[in-house]
């Protein structure tokens, strides 16, 4: 989990603020007036003063190269391939040639011309009884890396740990966390995490790790973890003026508000080193932080939430062996029964399906509504309680039968219940020409960013459009977290056939031309019912 808000504040009191990053293709720098707001503060030096003082000498300082080519397609990247949305202070390189064995070599310049998924698979394929040689291939200075769309998608994608890796345990630097993660031989061979909240469940690789042998191999990234540090901090959005190999000067917006800030950075962790703001603006900044604290802490159970539900693999509401979305709902409602009545199974059509999984938590099938409705109740308390404690359901914080929902089931019904609790929700159709196919990509994700906040963290959006099968479907997702460079929703949650954290790509790619329907957004007073006291986590 990262840092936490309050924990932050309470460190850093009034003046406390972050650090930046940049991309080739970011919108204008925030002007003067909207960096300094007026004030009458007319102490002599002061912290102000010495902070540019500081600035001005690192932007005298010469600045790393960075990833002009991966900033330049930034969006498109993250739109594609999941991944950590990184600041690259300087680009991973390619194994050089010189220092390939011969086969690796033969294969990497036999490969060299074929389209990127191609490519990937054909070097996967040859080299698939040798990991050492397809990892020096495939890895650049151990990172998982591309700086084009296809070829970033079709690593993620078809490449695993166990590919690259026959060693009992690796270590995995995602941002700024490292993790042990350990070899296991089964019926498939997998690596899974060794410690913390995700120990025993299967380790995948995403664009931007770093997978080495010893921790001690980690120790000079090539990254900066901007998104743990945005997020730790309150702010919303980050641009960066000049990025160094020890320090970044950047523009920090929270809310509305952009300032002006030198950071730190010790490997790939960023961290505050001054603030360019006077005393109004820093009390605006602590302002916006205090009030945006129960937000932050909501989004953190939203994020264990989904992930419970990733790790329970909940199943889809479809019966087994039915071909379309016609019998789509049957099943929850035997499984309630079944769980209501201490049953450990339930049947449908001569089906037999699970009340619980192996370990006895309990697996409610769900649709993508479902999956949007229990993500928020289970990150405010209220969840089904696991055996072999008695049936029923934990009485948390939120729980959204109090609020005379109707239908928890359909995604119309859904945006038809936010449009009628606007205590909880905020509701916006999309129509016209703000409905842009994702067939259009580049369109489509020029739409996604930038500082309108089209979708924010928390956010529900439905899609909707026609699919192969000739009929117009509806489908709604979570949006997880967006990157702090641009604002592109680059994570997002949702259930088909199981819960699966995906890109807009993994979700859309199937019936492309599916368009944004509607927007849900959580108000202030739904995100305290989730978010709750400090102490409290949701089950699971």
């Amino acid at each position: 989990m990262r840092p936490g808000i309050l924990r932050w504040f309470g460190q850093v009191a009034g003046v406390a603020l972050l650090l930046g990053c940049g991309a080739v293709d970011r919108p204008p720098p925030p002007t003067d007036s909207t960096l300094q707001a007026p004030s009458d503060d007319s102490r002599a030096p002061s912290e102000q003063a010495q902070c540019r003082t500081r600035i001005e000498a690192i932007l005298r300082t010469e600045a790393v190269p960075g990833a002009p080519e991966f900033e330049a397609r930034r969006t498109s990247i993250l739109g594609r391939a999941r991944g950590e949305p990184v600041l690259w202070a300087h680009e991973p390189r390619q194994t050089a040639d010189h220092a390939l064995p011969h086969r690796a070599l033969a294969v990497r310049q036999a490969l060299a011309d074929a389209p990127a998924l191609r490519r990937i698979e054909g070097t996967r394929r040859q080299l698939r009884h040798d990991p050492t040689l397809l990892r020096a291939v495939i890895l650049r200075e151990g990172y998982l890396y591309a700086s084009e769309p296809s070829e970033a998608l079709a690593l993620v994608n078809r490449v695993s740990l166990a590919d690259l890796f026959v060693e009992p345990k690796l270590f995995l630097l995602r941002g700024s966390r490292i993790d042990r993660v350990i070899r296991r031989a089964g019926r498939t061979v997998e690596y899974r995490y060794g410690e913390g909240p995700a120990a025993g469940q299967p380790a995948v690789l995403l664009l931007g790790d770093r997978v080495a042998l010893t921790p001690e191999a980690l120790a000079r990234p090539l990254h900066r973890d901007v998104a743990s540090f945005t997020e730790s901090v309150g702010a919303d959005r980050l641009m960066v003026e000049h990025q160094t190999e020890h320090a970044i000067v950047g523009n920090l917006r929270f809310g509305s508000t952009w300032v002006r800030a030198l950071l730190d950075v010790r490997g790939a962790r960023v961290t505050l080193a001054c603030l360019d703001a006077d005393r109004n603006l820093a009390r605006g900044v602590t302002a916006w932080q205090r009030d945006t604290a129960a937000r932050q802490r909501a989004l953190a159970r939203l994020r264990d939430a989904i992930g419970a539900a990733v790790a329970e693999a909940i199943p889809f509401d479809r019966p087994r062996g039915v071909p379309d979305h016609f019998s789509d709902g049957r099943l929850r409602p035997l499984w309630r029964w079944a769980y209501d009545h201490r049953q450990a199974s339930f049947t449908h059509d001569e089906q037999t399906y699970p009340v619980f999984d192996g370990r006895g938590r309990p697996i409610p099938p769900q649709m993508c509504a479902d999956f949007v409705f229990d993500t928020y109740e289970r990150a405010g308390g209220s969840w089904y309680r696991p055996r072999p404690e008695s049936p029923g359901r934990s009485q948390g914080r939120l729980d959204f039968d109090r609020y005379g929902i109707d239908n928890r089931r359909g995604v119309l019904a859904l945006g038809e219940f936010a449009a009628k609790t606007p205590e909880l929700f905020e509701h916006r159709w999309f129509t016209g020409a703000e409905r842009v196919a994702f067939a259009e990509r580049g369109r489509f994700f020029s739409s996604l960013s930038g500082d309108s906040d089209r979708l924010r963290p928390g956010d529900v959006v439905a899609i909707q459009g026609e699919k192969a099968d000739g009929y117009v479907h509806q489908h709604a997702i979570l949006v997880e977290a967006t990157d702090p460079l641009t604002g592109f929703p680059h994570a997002l949650a949702d259930q088909m056939r199981w819960p699966r954290r995906r890109t807009w790509e993994g979700i859309m790619a199937e019936a492309p031309r599916r368009s944004l329907l509607y927007r849900v957004r959580p108000t202030r007073a739904l995100f305290e019912l989730v978010a709750g006291p400090d102490t409290v986590r949701p089950d699971g």
